[in-house]
């Protein structure tokens, strides 16, 4: 039997954004052969941190959890309400049975 070595996990990539605030490239005009810049500019609004992200995703889970414990409370209403109708029907069927 041979044996083999577990391999090194490879480390992440890790990329650094550009320090840009514009770019620019040059398009064609449809009319005429002369290229026209286009500026991109970069949005300067502030990024959203990790917490928020966090916090967001504990207020989903809070309503996430309403919701179904709503969604229970109706099941077991509609089944306390349809139980006496099934009873019935199963009454009957099983005294026909025999």
């Amino acid at each position: 039997m041979t044996s083999t070595t577990a391999k090194k996990p490879r480390p992440a990539r890790r990329r650094k954004a550009k320090a840009m605030t514009t770019e620019t490239y040059q398009v064609a005009n449809k009319s005429s052969d002369v290229q026209l810049p286009v500026v991109i500019t970069k949005p300067t609004d502030t990024i959203i941190p990790l917490t928020s992200y966090v916090q967001d995703a504990k207020n989903r889970w809070k309503v996430h959890q309403y919701e179904f414990k709503a969604l229970f409370k109706d099941i077991v209403w509609s089944y306390n309400k349809a139980k006496p109708y099934l009873d019935r029907v199963k009454n009957r069927i099983s005294s026909k049975g025999s």
